[in-house]
C-alpha cells in the first residue's frame, strides 16, 4: 500500500463533492452549529447494551474516543488503560496475554499444543490466537476488559478473563474521517474511514490503514536500525436492514504486516565465578554487546491473516432477540531467525504457522422482564493448525566451540506438528429481578470439546507422536448477587467456574521423560469471587469502582524442560491463587478537567508448584535437581502493583477553537519475566509517561484537529519481556525510547 496516502486525499476529494452533497443545507446548518466538544468517556465495569446479560464487575469498559485521545494503537499498548492486564510480544506468534496473573503458561516457546486462559473476541468472534489483532486498533465502538472466569457467555477458553473488542458498524448518514502521523526514526500512520448509504435498506463502511515503524535498536555488525514495523490493513463493511425487525452486518478484513523483531543482550551472569556465555562467545570468535546487539544476520517476520463474519439479528414477536454469528478466519505466519552472535551458529530457522478458524453462535435474548429474563444458545468451533519448524545449522569450527559437539553440524532440524479442534456447547443466563434494587444472575455452560493432533521430529531426538486425541467435558457456571444501595451506588457478589481446555503435549521431551501418557494435559479449572462497589457522587463528578477479588487456578498448566534432549513439554503443575484489589477513581472538580486513576494491588503466588523447570542459575552449577520446588512464589509476569494516573484539560481557545492538553503516568512493578522464576529474567519495574497537546476547530462540513504527542518522555529505558539464554546471558525485548510526533485530522 506504499500510494495509499494519496488514494486517501483522492477518496476524501470525491466523497466532499460527490458523496457528500446529498446531505441537505439543514442538515450541514445544524451539524455545524452543534459539533459536540470531545469528552472524556471512560466507562468502567457498566453494563453494556450490546449485552444485557453481563454483570456488574470490575471490568474495564473503554470507548473508542478515548483510545484515540490516549494514543492507543495496539493490542500492546492497552495495559496502559487496563491495570491487570499484560501482553506480552515477543513477535506476532509469540504473544502472550495474562490478567492479575492468569493467562498463558509461560515457557521460553509456544506450544500449540495449549490454548491461552484469556479469551480474545473481536466483534463477537473468538480468536483463536492474540497475534490475530497484532494489527493497528482501528475504527473502535469499545474495548471491554473482563477478569475471572467468563465461561459462561464467551466459552471454555476464558477462565483467566477475556478482552471483547467492538468496532462501529456503517451508518446510513455520510461520515468520514482521515488522520496522518508523523513521528521520530520514520513513524508513520496513514488511515481513513469511509461510511454510509449504498441504498434505502444497504449501508457501507471501509477502513484503510498503513502504518511504519523505524528500528530503534541498532545493529553494530551492520549498522542497521532493527526492531520496525510495517503494516497494512483494509476492513470493509456491509449493513443491510431490509426491514425493522432484521438486519444483517457482512465484515470482511485483510492484514499484512512485516516485522523485524531484535532480542538485546541485556545482561550476562556469573556461574561458579565465570561468565560462561562470554568464555563461550569469545572462544567461539564472537563479539557480544552487553546492552545492544551485534549480529551477523537478521530476523524478519511476515504475517498475512483475514477474514469474514456475518452477524443477523432478527427482533422476534414478544421483544425476542436472536442473533446468529457466523465467522471464518486465517492466519499464516512465517518468520526467518537466527542466532544473535556475529559468527554463523543458524539463520532461515523458525516456525511457519498456518491457523484456520471458523465458528457458528446462536443466540437468543428474551426481552427485558419485570422479575426474569434470560439468554440461552450453543456455539460450535473448529481449528486446524499446522506448524513447521526448520533449523539451519552451520557448518563451520565455530559452532561446535559454541554448541560443545559437532552433532549439529550441517544439519536440518524439522519438526511438523498439527492440531485439529472441535468444540459444541449449550449454554444459558438468566437474571432474577427479586425488587427494583435487587438482582441475581446465574449462568451455565457446558462444552464438549475433541483435540486430535500429532508431531514429527527428525534429525534431532528424532520423535513421531502418531495420531493422538483427546476428549474432555468442559463445565462453567456463575452467579452473580447486585444491589443498588442507593441510585448511584451498587454492590456485588460474583461467583464463577470455568475450565481451559487440555491440551497435546506435542513434544518429543514429555514422552521421553515421563511416558506416551504425559502426551495428554489435563484441564486447567478456575473458581473465581469478587466483592465490589461502584458508586458517583457530587452530580458526578466524583465516582469511585472497588472491588475485592480471589481465584484458585487448580491442575495449571505450564511449560517444563527436558535439559538432556533440549526441549520444552507441557505439565499439570498444581495450583496458584490470585487475590488483589482493584480500584477505579474519576474526579471531575471543573468543566473541561478530568482525572482518573486506575489502579490494581495483585498477590498472585504458586500454591502448589513442587515440579517447576529449575532456573539457569540452578541448572549452570553443575548436578542440579531434576525440578524446583517454587510453591509459595509469585507467578511469573504478575507485578504487585499496576496503575495509570491520567489528566485531560479541554477548553475553549476562542475563534471557534478547542483546546486540550494530557498527561499519562503509567508504572508497574518488578515481575518474573519467565515461568522458572529465574533471578536472571527478574523485569525491573518502570514508569512511562506520555504528554500530548491539540487544537481543532470548525472547518467547511467538519472538524480538524491537529495534536503533538510525546511517548515515554522521560526516555525511560525498559525491557517489556526477559529470557535466560543456555550460558547465563539473558535476552529482553526493549521498549520504545522517547518518541516526538505530530497527528493531523478531519472528520467530516
Amino acid at each position: 500500500m506504499k500510494y495509499l496516502p494519496s488514494l486517501i486525499y483522492l477518496a476524501v476529494a470525491l466523497a466532499s463533492t460527490q458523496g457528500f452533497a446529498a446531505t441537505t443545507d439543514t442538515e450541514e446548518k445544524t451539524a455545524s452549529d452543534t459539533a459536540p466538544r470531545l469528552k472524556t468517556v471512560r466507562v468502567e465495569g457498566q453494563r453494556q447494551q450490546q449485552d444485557p446479560q453481563r454483570t456488574p464487575s470490575a471490568a474495564t469498559v473503554i470507548a473508542g474516543e478515548e483510545l484515540q485521545r490516549q494514543g492507543i494503537q495496539s493490542l500492546e499498548d492497552l495495559p496502559q488503560l487496563a491495570p491487570g492486564l499484560d501482553v506480552a510480544v515477543v513477535d506476532p506468534f509469540d504473544t502472550r496475554l495474562t490478567i492479575r496473573g492468569i493467562g498463558d503458561g509461560g515457557g521460553t516457546e509456544i506450544n500449540i499444543g495449549m490454548p491461552s486462559s484469556v479469551g480474545l473476541f473481536l466483534d463477537n468472534v473468538y480468536l483463536s490466537r492474540p497475534g490475530m489483532l497484532s494489527n493497528d486498533l482501528l475504527d473502535i465502538e469499545n474495548a471491554t476488559v473482563l477478569a475471572g472466569p467468563q465461561g459462561t457467555l464467551y466459552g471454555y477458553s476464558t477462565t483467566g478473563g477475556a478482552i471483547d473488542i467492538q468496532t462501529r458498524k456503517p451508518t446510513f448518514k455520510p461520515e468520514g474521517s482521515i488522520r496522518q502521523s508523523f513521528g521520530q526514526r520514520g513513524h508513520t500512520q496513514t488511515q481513513a474511514m469511509f461510511s454510509g448509504p449504498l441504498s434505502e435498506t444497504l449501508a457501507g463502511r471501509i477502513n484503510l490503514s498503513h502504518s511504519e515503524r523505524g528500528g530503534y535498536v541498532k545493529n553494530r555488525y551492520s549498522g542497521h536500525d532493527l526492531g520496525g514495523s510495517i503494516k497494512d490493513g483494509v476492513r470493509g463493511q456491509l449493513l443491510w436492514v431490509p426491514a425493522d425487525d432484521f438486519s444483517l452486518r457482512l465484515i470482511a478484513d485483510w492484514n499484512d504486516a512485516r516485522n523485524a523483531p531484535v532480542a538485546v543482550l541485556e545482561s550476562t551472569n556469573l556461574t561458579n565465578g565465570r561468565d560462561l556465555f562470554l568464555e563461550r562467545a569469545r572462544a567461539a570468535g564472537a563479539n557480544p554487546v552487553i546492552g545492544g546487539v551485534n549480529t551477523d544476520d537478521e530476523n524478519h517476520t511476515r504475517l498475512q491473516q483475514g477474514g469474514v463474519s456475518a452477524e443477523a439479528n432478527w427482533a422476534l414477536a414478544g421483544g425476542y432477540n436472536l442473533r446468529s454469528t457466523t465467522a471464518f478466519r486465517y492466519f499464516g505466519y512465517k518468520p526467518s531467525t537466527t542466532d544473535t552472535l556475529d559468527i554463523p551458529l543458524y539463520s532461515n530457522s523458525g516456525a511457519d504457522v498456518r491457523d484456520r478458524i471458523w465458528s457458528q453462535e446462536i443466540r437468543l435474548d428474551s426481552p427485558r422482564g419485570e422479575h426474569f429474563d434470560y439468554a440461552l444458545g450453543a456455539l460450535y468451533f473448529g481449528e486446524n493448525l499446522d506448524t513447521y519448524a526448520h533449523d539451519y545449522y552451520a557448518d563451520n569450527d565455530q559452532a561446535p566451540i559454541w554448541y560443545g559437539n559437532r552433532n549439529l553440524n550441517g544439519k536440518l532440524v524439522q519438526r511438523w506438528g498439527e492440531i485439529d479442534e472441535r468444540i459444541f456447547s449449550l449454554f444459558t443466563q438468566g437474571t432474577w429481578h427479586v425488587t427494583d434494587k435487587f438482582d441475581i444472575t446465574a449462568g451455565v455452560r457446558g462444552t464438549h470439546q475433541r483435540k486430535a493432533g500429532s508431531f514429527v521430529r527428525v534429525n534431532r531426538n528424532d520423535f513421531d507422536s502418531g495420531d493422538l486425541v483427546q476428549r474432555k467435558f468442559l463445565p462453567s457456571g456463575l452467579l452473580n448477587f447486585s444491589y443498588w444501595f442507593q441510585p448511584e451506588l451498587q454492590g456485588y457478589l460474583t461467583l464463577g467456574y470455568g475450565e481451559k481446555a487440555g491440551g497435546l503435549n506435542i513434544s518429543s521431551g514429555a514422552a521421553n521423560r515421563a511416558g506416551m501418557d504425559s502426551l495428554f494435559i489435563l484441564p486447567e479449572s478456575t473458581r473465581g469471587a469478587e466483592l465490589g462497589l461502584k458508586g458517583k457522587w457530587f452530580e458526578q463528578r466524583l465516582s469511585a469502582d472497588v472491588a475485592l477479588f480471589w481465584s484458585r487456578v487448580k491442575d495449571f498448566q505450564t511449560n517444563a524442560y527436558d535439559e538432556e534432549f533440549q526441549t520444552s513439554y507441557l505439565i499439570n503443575a498444581g495450583s496458584i491463587r490470585s487475590r488483589g484489589i482493584a480500584a477505579s477513581i474519576g474526579l471531575y472538580p471543573v468543566e473541561g478537567l478530568s482525572l482518573n486513576l486506575d489502579g490494581t494491588l495483585l498477590d498472585a503466588s504458586y500454591m502448589e508448584f513442587d515440579n517447576a523447570r529449575c532456573p539457569a542459575e540452578v541448572t549452570l552449577r553443575g548436578n542440579a535437581p531434576a525440578t524446583c520446588d517454587l510453591s509459595g512464589e509469585q507467578v511469573f509476569r504478575s507485578p504487585k502493583v499496576t496503575y495509570n494516573l491520567t489528566s485531560r484539560y479541554d477548553w475553549r481557545a476562542g475563534d471557534g477553537l478547542d483546546a486540550f492538553l494530557q498527561a499519562r503516568w503509567s508504572y508497574r512493578s518488578w515481575a518474573y519475566g519467565t515461568v522458572d522464576n529465574s533471578r536472571y529474567t527478574r523485569i525491573p519495574g518502570y514508569g512511562l509517561l506520555n504528554l500530548s497537546a491539540g487544537l481543532g476547530g470548525q472547518y467547511g462540513d467538519g472538524r480538524w484537529n491537529a495534536s503533538v504527542w510525546l511517548n515515554n518522555a522521560l526516555d525511560k529505558t525498559y525491557y517489556r519481556t526477559l529470557s535466560a539464554g543456555s550460558y547465563g546471558e539473558v535476552y529482553g525485548n526493549r521498549g520504545e525510547p522517547r518518541t516526538l510526533g505530530v497527528t493531523l485530522g478531519y472528520d467530516f
